[in-house]
This record gives C-alpha cells, structure tokens and sequence, in this order.
C-alpha cells in the first residue's frame, strides 16, 4: 500500500464489491455482439432561456453507440457480475494486468454511469 492511505484502499475495494446494473428505463435497439445501441431519456437542462438554448439543443433521448468492447460490458454488467469479477474477465481475455483491466473499465463504467445507462448497486 505504498504511496495509497487507507482510505483510499477501502473505497477501491468498495468500488470493486460493487454491482453494475443496466438502467432499466433504457431501451436496447440494436444488440449484437461486436455493437450495442443503447436509448436512454435525458434530463432537461437548466437552461431554457435564451441565448443558450439557441445554440444547444435539447433532446429527450439520447442513443449511446457501443463498440465491441463496450458491448461485452453491457452485456457483463447484469446485476450478477461485481466489478472485480467484470476487471478479471477483461483481463484474461485481453491479457491484461489486473490493474490495466481495473482502470479500463472503471473509466468505461464511469462515463456510461454519467450518461444514465448503468447504475452501481452497492
């Protein structure tokens, strides 16, 4: 644990107990194997006047277009799979180190989390 706090373990260990759910507001349209079409409904912003809803615009549903990586976790991320277990598994198959996995895919999680298709049960 050099250069980490205690801390900091914790709440990583915490991360990777974690369970990442598909929202299910979210609607699939295209599911293959190599490629996820993932609609979710978006918020309103808090601008709704003008001039910056002039040169934003708002949409209700945004789609989020998945690669083959993003595909196998959506497809991982069931509510059975924690995130440990999702890190071990794209280690193996892409013959990564554990900690080049966990960082690959916490990131991918992450940003999926802020746009609303996934959501982590703790």
């Amino acid at each position: 644990m050099k250069g980490t706090t205690a801390h900091q373990y914790t709440e990583w260990r915490s991360m990777l107990a974690a369970t990442p759910v598909r929202n299910e507001a979210a609607t699939v349209e295209k599911d293959t194997e190599d490629a996820v079409s993932v609609s979710v409904r978006n918020k309103k912003p808090g601008y709704r006047f003008p001039p910056i809803s002039w040169f934003v615009p708002y949409k209700p549903v945004i789609t989020i277009e998945l690669d083959g990586l993003g595909s196998k976790l959506w497809h991982l991320c069931d509510g059975e799979h924690t995130v440990e277990q999702i890190c071990d598994i794209f280690s193996k198959e892409y013959n990564l180190t554990f900690h080049e996995a966990k960082t690959a895919v916490t990131d991918y999680l992450k940003r999926l989390i802020q746009r609303g298709v996934l959501a982590i049960m703790m």
